[in-house]
């Protein structure tokens, strides 16, 4: 009797724990691109307060970090939905 496993069976977990991987990195980033896509359509709402510095917002900078966060979610969500080249 041998104790000796065959090449096979040893790498079928690595396979395993790279599949999952591929997929929770593929949900990570597919979650946040909707994310970022769907903050891209609702944010400038919060343009009209800031500019006029009502609610929260007070002060040039105020204006500037809501700019700033559009952009981002922007060029984050701008992939969401894509169709998957092959």
């Amino acid at each position: 009797m041998s104790s000796e496993t065959s090449p096979s069976t040893v790498r079928e977990p690595i396979r395993i724990g790279a599949t999952l991987s591929n997929q929770f990195r593929r949900l990570t980033v597919g979650g946040a691109r909707a994310v970022a896509f769907w903050a891209a359509i609702f944010l400038p709402v919060a343009y009209i307060p800031a500019v006029y510095g009502m609610g929260p917002f007070e002060g040039a900078t105020a204006t500037l970090a809501v700019l700033f966060a559009h952009i981002a979610c922007v060029v984050i969500g701008h992939g969401h939905n894509r169709p998957e080249e092959v």
